[in-house]
């Protein structure tokens, strides 16, 4: 009897970030209390995020639109 084939891993990339000497050793501390890893922090730290991060840029974005054209409209 042949077992299904696994499902495919999704797709994930990989991002270098320097940190600072006091960012990393928060991150230890917080590694060392909760068993996770500095990655699995920043990744859910990140995950938790990305809503207001993505509203901001949004936002920006509109701000940006609605600059240039009062711009072009002032010329």
């Amino acid at each position: 009897m042949n077992s299904p084939a696994p499902a495919p891993a999704p797709e994930r990339f990989r991002l270098s970030v320097d940190l600072s000497p006091v960012v990393s050793s928060h991150l230890d501390h917080i590694s060392e209390v909760t068993g996770v890893s500095k990655a699995g922090i920043i990744t859910a730290a990140l995950l938790d995020a990305l809503p207001d991060l993505l509203a901001r840029a949004d936002g920006l974005k509109k701000r940006h639109s609605e600059l240039s054209q009062a711009k072009g409209r002032g010329k």
